[in-house]
């Protein structure tokens, strides 16, 4: 009969058979042990090992266990470094972490709070991670996106790769074990009573998976949020009928725009439906979206036709022939539809519903009004300096900007971005969203009958007094809100 020592020694693991029990190397085990990151018994020169703790160090996660191979020094100096970086944008590091973890296994969770906190505090609307390999030279590097520019914030040490490529898919809920496909999630963090929500990207790359991060509104903002209620988009949905499109690049705020639209309509008391993927902004009440990652808009599109609609929003109009012909459809049916289209300016997407096979007859008839929407950003006030553009550039400007529209004062004035204390030294505080109006006039609505072509149609919108993108943003640059390099970055084709 076994004596109760006996049993607990049988207990017990061997150095050997501990390395085998966690899939570690024995030089590995010694490392967890002098750094207090595992518990073991000496016997002598022996080690011995529970497995109790051994499965309670297994269970730390798969970021945790890759954090083993992390030195602690290396650790700490990032905690240090976003910590410096927190409060010299004003803020601190006890304003991101959160205080119920405790220990090394909740410090790689503290450090991604850390970086999505600063991506808070600085406004930035999208975190990039990519690892990197060059010429022997090998880091993890952090870019923020702030005021629409990538900006270099850290190379991380390459050995904290892994750790937060995977504590970011577990914070996210994705497949811990894919390495080898794209994955998408979302994930919501809390800040002293502040909610923040993300989209997360992760993809392979040759180096290893990057993570792209993009902040998602948790408020649907107003128009006026948006500095949209003097525009031409309340009067649009005031008629309660016809197609509204809100175009512009990626990235260009389309789709908050439109939620902004949705919102005003919300207290008329109508019945809205919305058919998105994926659904960015949710709605309190009011509102029935369909998320249609299962099924085609068109037949999203089709659905809602038999729910007796008021309002229909596409979240996209994507090269869909059917779903551009129902969507007109269902204005001349006597439907709101509002939807998202890429598209460089305003009037293209009107040629570009002719290739659908949309009738000239039914867009003259239905199209209420399109917008094209760029963000530029805003010069910071308090240290912007003026500043005297090449002459020959000047006047290429010039002629460019009146092409569209816009004639430049011979007194005008342009401005140029310093940086100071008050924008943090960028230059910028923020970013405001530039806008091309584009409505049917008579003489316009006959001249698009007519068959003209798109040249001429975009000549003749010009003399009928609606701005080019280009041109309002030179104007915009005249005002002293932007920076006329901004507006030559951001408003692509404006030499077209």
């Amino acid at each position: 009969m076994k004596t109760v020592v006996e049993e607990q020694d049988q207990e017990l693991l061997a150095l050997e058979d501990a390395a085998e029990f966690l899939c570690v190397s024995k030089s590995t085990m010694y490392r967890l042990l002098t750094q207090g990151k595992l518990h073991g018994m000496k016997a002598g020169k022996q080690w011995r090992f529970r497995k109790e703790d051994l499965l309670s160090y297994m269970q730390r996660g798969p970021a945790a266990l890759a954090l083993a191979n992390v030195p602690l020094a290396v650790l700490a100096g990032e905690m240090t470094f976003f910590a410096a970086e927190l409060a010299r944008v004003g803020s601190s590091a006890e304003n991101a972490d959160d205080p119920a973890l405790e220990g090394e296994a909740g410090k790689i969770t503290q450090l991604v709070r850390r970086m999505v906190w600063l991506m808070c505090v600085t406004k930035a609307s999208d975190l990039h991670l990519e690892p990197v390999w060059n010429a022997g030279e090998e880091y993890l590097l952090m870019r923020l996106r702030i005021d629409g520019k990538l900006q270099e914030i850290r190379r991380l040490p390459f050995v904290l790769t892994e750790p937060l490529v995977l504590e970011w898919k577990r914070l996210v809920g994705l497949s811990i074990e894919e390495r080898t496909h794209p994955q998408v999630g979302g994930m919501r963090l809390t800040f002293n009573q502040q909610l923040v929500a993300e989209r997360v990207s992760i993809v392979p790359t040759i180096y290893g998976e990057k993570v792209a991060v993009r902040t998602i509104p948790t408020r649907v903002p107003s128009l006026n949020d948006l500095e949209l209620g003097e525009t031409p988009l309340k009067e649009w949905m005031s008629r309660m009928q016809g197609l509204i499109l809100v175009t512009g690049q990626t990235g260009s705020g389309k789709m908050t725009t439109l939620a902004a639209c949705v919102l005003e309509l919300v207290a008329q008391n109508v019945n809205i439906m919305t058919i998105e993927n994926p659904v960015e902004f949710v709605f309190e009440h009011g509102v029935t979206q369909l998320n249609i990652e299962h099924y085609s808009c068109a037949e999203g599109m089709r659905a809602v036709m038999q729910q007796d609609p008021d309002v229909i929003v596409l979240g996209e109009l994507v090269g869909d022939p059917e779903l551009a012909q129902r969507a007109v459809w269902a204005a001349e049916t006597g439907h709101l539809v509002m939807s998202c289209l890429h598209a460089h300016d305003a009037i293209t997407p009107l040629f570009e519903f002719l290739d659908w096979g949309v009738k000239r007859s039914l867009l003259t008839a239905n199209i209420t009004g399109i917008v094209n929407q760029h963000l530029l950003a805003r010069l910071c006030p308090a240290c912007k300096a003026s500043t005297v553009p090449d002459d020959e550039l000047l006047e290429e400007i010039r002629k460019a900007a009146l092409d569209g529209g816009y004639q430049i004062p011979d007194t005008a004035t342009f401005y140029q971005p310093v940086g100071c204390e008050h924008c943090h030294g960028n230059g910028y505080t923020g970013r405001f969203a530039l806008h091309e109006y584009f409505i049917f006039t008579p003489a316009l609505r006959a001249a698009f009958l007519r068959g003209v072509t798109s040249d001429d149609f975009t000549k003749l919108v010009r003399e009928q007094g609606q701005l080019s993108s280009f041109a309002a943003g030179v104007q915009k640059a005249v005002e002293g809100v932007t920076a006329l390099d901004e507006v030559l970055r951001k408003v692509s084709r404006w030499r077209t």
